[in-house]
């Protein structure tokens, strides 16, 4: 079966993702995966951390696990962690998820269709360059 979000539409999100990186002065990693969670796009820029590239991929496969960005689900888990602090345990347990910003959905015709991830600025730069990338899906 064909991903919904095709190669080019990823790899123009990754571009915008490292333009804008570029203008702002921050070295990233970028990751762009399709709804299954399989990588389609990849970059680290020159200067960017080993950890934000690992980072990176981390964040997509949150956001196609749970539908919402990272930074949502972060602040989600940190109201609950105030109700029910052994929450933390669990969270920590999963490798495959990272709550803090940077991972944001692709949304194609209202559908789940990839994530675009950034890692290596702070977690709300982060956020901001991954969801400016993720609008050109929609011709943003």
């Amino acid at each position: 079966m064909d991903s919904l979000l095709p190669l080019d539409a990823a790899r123009q999100i990754a571009d915008r993702a490292l333009d804008d990186a570029r203008r702002l002065g921050v070295r990233i990693s970028v990751a762009v995966a399709d709804e299954a969670g399989a990588l389609l796009a990849f970059a680290r820029m020159d200067g960017a951390t080993r950890l934000s590239a690992r980072t990176a991929v981390a964040k997509t496969q949150t956001v196609i696990l749970t539908g919402k960005a990272t930074l949502d689900l972060g602040r989600e888990w940190r109201e609950d962690l105030a109700v029910e602090p052994e929450l933390f345990y669990g969270m920590i347990a999963r490798p495959d998820v990272v709550p803090f910003g940077g991972g944001v959905p692709v949304r194609l015709d209202g559908r789940l269709a990839g994530a675009v991830a950034v890692s290596g600025a702070t977690s709300v730069r982060d956020h901001e360059i991954a969801a400016r990338a993720a609008a050109v899906a929609d011709g943003g």
